[in-house]
């Protein structure tokens, strides 16, 4: 066997096992997580989960800062939703009994994700507008909200949910959600804004694009493009990674990196990671410096060579403890992993990449400018945190 074939197949093999171990600490993470939160259950009684009791020496009042929710508006995706119907009616019910506050919904369609629907129920005068479906419809209804002083929740109903994880939002449970929101704090979290183009100057011309969790491009795209929209609705977020696999083997490609610190940064590099929050499904924290009001972007270069190289990167993310400060001069490197923060950021490379924002992948560029807006975004998350590793 010829060395050049004998290395392709040992690679591939070496790939393959790196994918297959991945896919087992996230299942097992996940499961450790749904048994947390049944014994959770279990210890608790009939108490309901998403109530807590109250403080009587500083009650709860009325809608949060005294004020009651006069109208509720929830932008829904139908897709989302086995029975829509039922989820109606559920919804409907929880806010009787929390607020007794007049509830109108708004359905998304192919033509219009979200923003004209939460336009409309800014418009016609919703306290609180509530996205109910997956990443994307989150971001469409947030593109309307941020800046404003309008309520947002969110009923999480996707195959990431990552915003949700993020700050807690009870998951893959529409009623404890919806409870969350009229009952829950306002946190004021920080959105990001992507333009993005094919030179410096149609980048800058281009209109911004909100994200709220990781924007980016190169191999985590490029990912999400290769991930079958049948596997997600079957295996949920796991169909990532198997999209994944014909990614690993990619070439790197020379990116500079200018985060305004007065020095542009040149890397060989297969993604460029732009995050507003860093947790994800799995218990996995991808960014641990990107939180969601802390007003940075954190920025994640990553470069492998082969499966060997990714292997390497995936360790660096699950145990950066496991990864050595030095390497010894004989040892060759086959990864690279640079982190910066700042409040923005433009990313340039000559060969044209698939870009994401939030997981959706529509446009291809060679420039991305970034920024983030601090506490744009007037979000209802549960007073109390609890599980969402599942």
């Amino acid at each position: 066997m010829e060395p050049r074939l004998a290395l392709a197949i040992a690679t591939v093999v070496l790939s393959a096992l790196v994918l297959i171990l991945l896919v087992v600490v996230l299942v097992r993470l996940g499961r450790h997580g749904s048994e947390l939160v049944a014994l959770r259950s279990l210890t608790q009684g009939s108490r309901r989960p998403e109530q807590e009791p109250e403080d009587e020496e500083n009650p709860r009042e009325d809608g949060e800062h005294g004020t009651r929710l006069g109208k509720v508006a929830v932008v829904m995706n139908p897709v989302k939703f086995a029975d829509a119907e039922r989820f109606r009616r559920q919804i409907t019910e929880v806010v009787d009994a929390i607020e007794e506050a007049e509830v109108v919904f708004y359905e998304t369609t192919v033509e219009d994700a979200g923003q004209g629907q939460a336009r409309q129920a800014v418009t016609e005068g919703a306290d609180l507008v509530v996205a109910a479906g997956g990443d994307g419809t989150v971001r469409m209804v947030a593109s309307v909200l941020a800046g404003t002083d309008t309520r947002m929740g969110i009923i999480p109903s996707g195959t990431g949910n990552l915003l949700a994880r993020n700050v807690d939002i009870p998951l893959d449970d529409p009623g404890s959600a919806m409870t969350a929101a009229l009952t829950g704090r306002d946190r004021m979290v920080d959105v990001g804004w992507l333009q993005a183009g094919n030179t410096i100057a149609s980048a800058s011309a281009a209109a911004p694009q909100i994200f709220l969790v990781i924007a980016g491009f190169g191999a985590d795209a490029e990912m999400i493009g290769h991930t079958d929209p049948t596997m997600k609705k079957r295996i949920g977020w796991l169909a990532y990674v198997l999209g994944g696999a014909r990614t690993i083997l990619g070439r790197s490609v020379d990116v500079v990196v200018d985060v305004g610190d007065g020095v542009r940064h040149a890397h060989r590099a297969r993604t460029v990671l732009l995050g507003n929050v860093g947790k994800l499904p799995g218990g996995l924290v991808l960014m641990p410096d990107a939180t969601v009001d802390n007003g940075q972007l954190e920025i994640m270069v990553a470069g492998w060579r082969g499966a060997a190289g990714f292997s390497q990167v995936v360790t660096q993310i699950l145990n950066p403890r496991l990864v050595p400060q030095k390497r010894p001069r004989f040892a060759t490197q086959l990864s690279t992993m640079e982190r910066y923060q700042t409040t923005s950021v433009k990313v340039a490379t000559t060969k044209e990449q698939p870009v994401q924002l939030d997981g959706d992948t529509d446009i291809e560029a060679t420039h991305m400018i970034a920024r983030v807006d601090a506490g744009a975004l007037r979000l209802r998350v549960p007073v109390s945190p609890r599980s969402t590793t599942v």
